[in-house]
């Protein structure tokens, strides 16, 4: 079957956005299952996608199908960061410690020019193995590109999505071992990778 890659609609495509993150990305997502996050937990105690930040350079691509449905979604961010409050989990609260510390262990802040992360990188499962994520990175890129960013820095948190950068000619910045992370940053965390998950990666490429 045909897909199409599009710009999302904004405002009128985030309920569509949030539902296919909860129901196609964070269920999936290898991280997800080794801090024992429960993706079934109520929706306000689990993150929501970042919404555009206003003045931005922002993108949110959608792949649809015939009928006009999301069945791929690349959101691309200025500016990551996760926010916790009083509703979000122990378990949450953790992951998201976690990303502040590859963010920082991992330097990001030293990488020039321009920069937009591609942020959220996701197919549903049944229209997996078509070239859909990969395009969906490929228009990112051009539209980035366009649009005057520079770098563009991919976070990966599994062996199948980190092929994809590879498989582009994205350079790897950096990459930790789950099993190391207790004991890199102190913390009182137990990993257990899901196998061939074994390191969470940030790949970068000059555009």
């Amino acid at each position: 079957m045909e897909f199409t890659i599009k710009l999302a609609d904004i405002p009128e495509d985030l309920e569509k956005i949030d539902d296919f993150f909860y129901e196609h990305f964070l269920p999936h997502m290898p991280m997800i299952s080794m801090f024992g996050i429960d993706t079934s937990s109520p929706r306000h105690t689990l993150p929501s996608p970042h919404r555009p930040t206003p003045n931005s350079g922002d993108m949110y691509l959608k792949a649809v199908d015939p009928q006009g449905e999301i069945i791929g979604l690349a959101i691309n961010k200025e500016t990551v960061h996760f926010q916790t409050d009083s509703d979000t989990t122990p378990e949450w609260k953790n992951m998201v410690d976690f990303m502040d510390f590859v963010e920082e262990n991992g330097q990001l802040h030293e990488i020039s020019g321009k920069t937009i992360e591609l942020f959220v990188l996701s197919v549903s499962s049944e229209w997996r193995q078509r070239g859909i994520a990969k395009r969906l990175v490929e228009e990112s890129m051009r539209l980035a590109r366009d649009a005057g960013f520079e770098t563009m820095t991919i976070f990966c948190t599994g062996e199948f999505v980190a092929r994809i950068p590879r498989s582009l000619g994205w350079r790897e910045y950096y990459r930790l071992a789950y099993k190391d992370y207790p004991m890199l940053s102190g913390k009182d965390v137990h990993l257990i990778p899901i196998p061939p998950h074994d390191h969470v990666y940030y790949f970068v490429i000059n555009l």
